[in-house]
């Protein structure tokens, strides 16, 4: 290490001349006291180098040998565990990835539906029969895509405990109204209907998953009995530990009264048992109206009727 320090300097001392005397040859006026002044900088430069070096390898000699064995009883994966400053588990970032992917496919899916909107209301001229056909068929299919993504991405964040409700208060109608209007476009040539008792507190839900939920539900229920469905929300009480919850429930008249009950049964408690979308909508629906302190059941009733019931809070957790 000697060595090369002494050749480092012989190395500054000789780039500082250097620069000296180019100075000297292409300045103009006080040419000969900016190339001392140049020349003292690169031995000041030189010297607080050598100093640095010298300190660097005075620590490396002083040092104690601190040699890790190639043997180690601690698992490699632990080691990288220990100092991996604050490692995301697999679920964040899946949560993450399926959330920024989410985004992406959202844009291209709102355009079409916007453009479809625009068509659809005559806004570049008007359409015939067929071409009216296509552009709605092109809508449902965008909406459909946009269902998917969202709820992917809703189940990605709930395994990985990062869905954040975003909840108020709202009125039991206002819910029942939006779904209705949201389930008619996707079950056309059902009846639906809803009711709501007067004087209901409102619940403290998060008012689009839970709109989702429903919508969800009462799908699930029309597509497994192909009748009509009637929703409504029965007047507030109690349960056990004294906290006040509103029950939505919804109403069909089975044909085949076993077979569709079990069939609906379940799809509630394993909607994942068939890989289609409506089973992951159903299963994000129970997942959302459970961590907002409700509960989803199914009950049957007289003359071959079947009730899917959800409960709602009535005060703030």
């Amino acid at each position: 290490m000697t060595r090369v320090l002494r050749r480092f300097r012989w190395v500054s001392l000789g780039t500082s001349a250097y620069f000296a005397l180019l100075w000297m040859l292409l300045a103009g006026q006080h040419r000969y006291w900016g190339a001392l002044v140049v020349f003292l900088v690169g031995l000041l430069s030189s010297a607080f180098s050598s100093r640095s070096l010298a300190s660097l390898a005075g620590r490396r000699t002083e040092a104690p040998s601190t040699a890790v064995p190639l043997q180690s009883s601690v698992p490699v994966h632990e080691t990288i565990d220990t100092y991996s400053a604050d490692p995301e588990l697999p679920e964040h970032q899946r949560a993450r990835f399926l959330g920024a992917l989410g985004h992406e496919l959202r844009n291209p899916l709102n355009s079409v539906t916007g453009f479809s909107d625009m068509l659809l209301g005559r806004v570049d001229g008007e359409l015939n029969a067929e071409q009216e056909r296509s552009v709605r068929t092109i809508r449902a299919s965008a909406e459909r895509l946009l269902r998917l993504v969202a709820t992917v991405v809703d189940r990605a964040k709930l395994d990985a405990g990062m869905l954040r409700l975003q909840q108020q208060w709202v009125a039991p109608h206002e819910l029942i109204d939006e779904a209705i209007g949201f389930a008619r476009s996707r079950a056309e040539g059902t009846s639906i209907i809803g009711g709501v008792s007067e004087g209901l507190p409102r619940v403290f839900v998060d008012r689009h998953r839970t709109v989702q939920a429903l919508v969800s539900l009462t799908v699930l229920v029309i597509r497994s009995s192909e009748t009509d469905i009637a929703i409504r929300v029965a007047p507030p009480r109690r349960d056990q530990s004294g906290k006040g919850f509103v029950q939505f429930d919804l109403m069909a008249s089975l044909e085949d009264s076993t077979a569709d009950t079990l069939a609906i049964v379940e799809r509630l408690e394993r909607p994942l048992s068939r890989s289609d979308a409506l089973g992951l909508e159903v299963a994000v629906a129970r997942s959302v109206i459970e961590a907002q302190g409700g509960r989803i059941w199914t009950e049957a009733g007289t003359a071959g009727s079947l009730r899917v019931c959800m409960t709602l809070p009535t005060s703030a957790r």
